[in-house]
């Protein structure tokens, strides 16, 4: 038996619904690194159990959270 794979382009509906999401998902994460920030851990506190989870360098771990909490200023309209 022949296997047949139908290719469909991206229809202009599934285009806007992926955007969505991924509007809700950067707002998502800004106001979790928000509220994260707020919790009542030191910013040293969490650099370092990613730090010692990841082996990530503690500058980058820096970086990357200060961006996190600017990405729905960054990329987001609304």
């Amino acid at each position: 038996m022949n296997k047949i794979t139908v290719k469909q382009e991206p229809s202009l509906v599934s285009a806007a619904v992926a955007t969505e999401a991924v509007a809700r998902a950067i707002i998502d994460i800004s106001d979790s690194m928000k509220k994260l920030s707020t919790s009542g851990l030191k910013r040293k506190a969490i650099v370092a159990l990613i730090h010692d989870h990841s082996g990530i360098g503690k500058k980058d771990i820096e970086i990357v959270l200060n961006n996190l909490e600017s990405l729905r200023e960054t990329w987001c309209s609304r």
